[in-house]
């Protein structure tokens, strides 16, 4: 059984990360804010950590790289519909017209989709849980959390995953956006 001496399970970045989150992303939806730097990170951390707390409770039914693509979808997801969200209470546009044409999005489309490919490969090829075994980690333990509990592994591997599924499913948005427009 986990005791209260360092480092905890979940530790205190994630743990203070989603907590901020939480509160600037219930203030710009409440209050109507616009969309700024501070609202879209707060937007992608949100669901990172309620979602890698929720899967830390199937860490010990599921496989690990299960869960960690499970975790990457369903933030990804979530981020998109609180940023979505909150473009809409506000009123603006979903997104900003640029010069970029419908062949310029497809082709970042297919750049992220290729790097997130060898990205996903990379990850699930070598052994996740075992990848940092050296004194140096345990600075990391002691921010994001306990190694051997899981939490430092799906909070970091979902948030660079689900950080390239996000951008693909917002450009994916903002094509569709365009196509609907020049019908």
């Amino acid at each position: 059984m986990p005791s209260v001496s360092l480092p905890w399970i979940v530790g205190p970045i994630p743990i203070l990360a989603t907590i901020w989150s939480a509160y600037v992303t219930t203030e710009a939806l409440v209050y109507r804010r616009a969309m700024s730097g501070e609202r879209f990170v707060a937007g992608f951390l949100f669901p990172l950590g309620l979602i890698a707390l929720v899967l830390l409770m199937f860490l010990k039914r599921y496989d690990l790289p299960v869960l960690v693509m499970v975790g990457q979808f369903a933030t990804a997801l979530c981020f998109a519909g609180i940023f979505v969200l909150e473009k809409h209470r506000h009123g603006g546009p979903l997104f900003p017209t640029a010069e970029t044409t419908i062949g310029d999005l497809t082709w970042t489309i297919y750049f992220m989709a290729v790097v997130y490919l060898i990205y996903f490969i990379l990850v699930f090829t070598f052994p996740i849980s075992e990848a940092c075994t050296i004194s140096k980690c345990y600075a990391l333990e002691l921010l994001l959390g306990r190694k051997e509990y899981g939490f430092s592994v799906l909070y970091s591997l979902s948030f660079v995953g689900s950080a390239m599924l996000a951008l693909i499913i917002l450009i994916f948005f903002q094509i569709t956006a365009r196509v609907k427009s020049h019908d």
